[in-house]
């Protein structure tokens, strides 16, 4: 959570707050080269396990790509098998990938019976479930492919290899393509994010993961059926050689699958045993207590009991998001890894900054989590409210003042000053309900509203032009309406920006929490206040910025395309001002 609350007053003067927010605000954004994602090469066990893995998935595209050619020809997938050969069954090549094979296998089991909980995000689940199950189709296949090519000098070319597993053992075999890439793709994805080329390659990364998997299955099975056509196969596999490799099949996955055992056993024996041994306290913001075991890791610790903390690369030590702040008991900590050293220096983090992956309390510890979890993270009932703990997303945010309220207020009643307000008050923050916008605060004569936290951007930007509109209509009622002693005309004027917030609730330390107030902070509230004053060089009732209008779909005609310079930004802001919503045209948009 932030020291400083940039949206708590009037938010365009103080640009210290304002760095900071923008600084957290983008710093659990993955793919920004920012401190919250600084890419470190991890422990020994952990860079061999990338690269053991980055082995077999290159033999895996290798071994993919060349049964997508099935879709032209089983002579096609017959000649490129001939290279493949060449490189994977070759002393050299045969012995990397058994290499490789092991290490992963070993090293993950490693892992794996070092957990002290299971509690892990939804794609540490698939990945974990798909590592343990994965061996149950591919050992069957490794060994009549290694096996018995090794034992009895058969060659499981691809009309061999076809032949035994078309039609019977079709579904299985794609059945275990689509796992062991998967299972990658995965893996790959939660390293490669880190990289923030890779954010602007995602989409053609995702068409490749998709397509690859679609094209191997439809290759491999259209060349097993015309093969099947063309040819009359004779199997050089025997009844006793296929009996043999049935019975390496049952011991292999005996062993197999006893490490898997043992490895989860592991897990049930340290938790069992962590019950009574739950000898220290660890403090989290709000005065949360919880008890944990010596030897677990803070992330653990918070996992175990159901407190979000962002953690980008499962725990690895690969980035930074999961950072902490020890406010008490930091000097019996164990003393920062080679990884975690690494990532902390990166990111310049001072003396009382841990990343809780890596940090293991040996006594009492008070932590205060750095990093905004995103809302699909934010799980445990007894948390009540996930804003207590800040969540960071993309919305709009909307401030409307009302335009020369000093002049308007000279020489009048009190009473009449105080019903103008009001009923200007009450209306909009009404229209800004109507539309699905959630009034934030009202600062004097002004209003701070946030729109798509229960949605997502896009459908926020249409709701926020919607309430404009509406509020449009307000300001014309308000001005008819305001009586003879009112001699200025009615004006507001308005500021729409997007972009990343944290949305927190500020002020419920200590409460049950839904007491404090929910605010934005970050930069994207800033910009909003200042494109709110920039009515003024305008003379327009709203000034949006392009960033809403695209993201609405919307299109406004007759507003003034300009570009403004927002303190802090090298890029100028574009922006359009506009003094009549009559040209707003929204595909989706609720009528007003």
């Amino acid at each position: 959570m932030q020291e400083e609350a940039p949206g708590t007053s009037r938010p365009n003067r103080p640009a210290t707050a304002a760095k900071s927010s923008e600084k957290s605000a983008s710093a659990a954004k993955p793919g920004k080269k920012s401190d919250s994602v600084m890419v470190a090469g991890g422990n020994w066990r952990q860079r061999l396990r990338l690269w053991s893995g980055l082995i077999l998935f290159t033999f895996c595209l290798s071994h993919f790509s060349n049964h997508a050619l099935g879709i032209i020809s089983f002579q096609a997938m017959d000649q490129a098998s001939v290279w493949h050969y060449w490189v994977w069954r070759s002393p050299l090549g045969e012995t990397v990938l058994i290499l490789a094979a092991l290490t992963h296998v070993l090293l993950a089991l490693w892992r794996t019976s070092k957990r002290r909980t299971l509690k892990m995000s939804r794609w540490e689940l698939l990945q974990l479930a798909l590592g343990l199950y994965i061996p149950w189709l591919l050992i069957p296949h490794v060994t009549t492919t290694m096996g018995v090519a090794k034992e009895f000098g058969f060659l499981p070319l691809y009309e061999q290899m076809l032949t035994l597993l078309w039609p019977n053992a079709a579904v299985n075999q794609s059945i275990l393509l689509l796992m062991v890439w998967t299972h990658a793709m995965i893996g790959l994805h939660f390293f490669l994010r880190l990289y923030p080329v890779y954010q602007k390659l995602k989409p053609l990364a995702a068409g490749f993961a998709f397509a690859m998997p679609v094209l191997a299955i439809w290759g491999w099975i259209e060349g097993a059926r015309r093969l099947a056509l063309s040819r009359d196969v004779t199997l050089r596999i025997t009844p006793d050689q296929q009996l043999w490799a049935s019975e390496v099949v049952v011991q292999f996955r005996a062993v197999v699958f006893g490490l898997i055992a043992v490895s989860l056993l592991a897990i049930l024996i340290r938790y069992l045993l962590s019950l009574k041994a739950r000898s220290l306290t660890v403090v989290y913001p709000g005065g949360l207590t919880v008890k944990a075991q010596p030897g677990a890791t803070l992330l653990e610790i918070s996992r175990m009991n159901d407190i979000p903390i962002a953690s980008v690369c499962g725990g690895r030590a690969r980035c930074s998001t999961c950072r902490v702040k020890i406010l008490e008991g930091g000097e019996t900590l164990p003393k920062p890894s080679v990884a975690e050293a690494a990532v902390l220096t990166r990111i310049g983090a001072g003396s009382d900054i841990r990343l809780a992956c890596q940090a293991r309390p040996e006594s009492n510890v008070e932590v205060q989590p750095l990093v905004p979890v995103k809302a699909s993270a934010i799980i445990g009932e007894h948390l009540k409210d996930a804003y207590y703990w800040g969540v960071e997303q993309d919305v709009v945010v909307m401030f409307v003042d009302l335009r020369n309220f000093t002049g308007i207020t000279e020489s009048q009643l009190a009473y009449d000053v105080v019903y103008l307000l009001n009923s200007y008050l009450d209306q909009a923050s009404a229209a800004i309900r109507e539309e699905g916008g959630y009034v934030d605060k009202f600062i004097g004569d002004g209003i701070m509203a946030i729109f798509g936290m229960d949605s997502n951007a896009e459908t926020g930007a249409r709701q926020a032009l919607a309430a404009c509109r509406r509020i449009e209509k307000v300001m014309k009622s308000l001005d008819k309406e305001k009586g003879p002693q009112f001699r200025d005309p009615i004006r507001l004027g308005i500021g729409l920006h997007l972009g990343p917030a944290i949305l927190g609730r500020i002020g419920a330390a200590g409460t049950a929490g839904k007491r404090g107030g929910l605010t934005a902070l970050g930069d994207v509230v800033n910009t909003a206040s200042r494109l709110e004053t920039e009515n003024k060089n305008h003379g327009s009732f709203m000034v949006v910025s392009k960033a809403v209008v695209d993201a609405a779909g919307a299109r406004i005609d007759g507003a003034e395309e300009a570009e403004i310079k927002v303190r802090g930004k090298e890029i100028p802001l574009q922006i359009l001002a506009v003094k009549s919503l009559d040209g707003l045209h929204l595909a989706d948009a609720v009528p007003a």
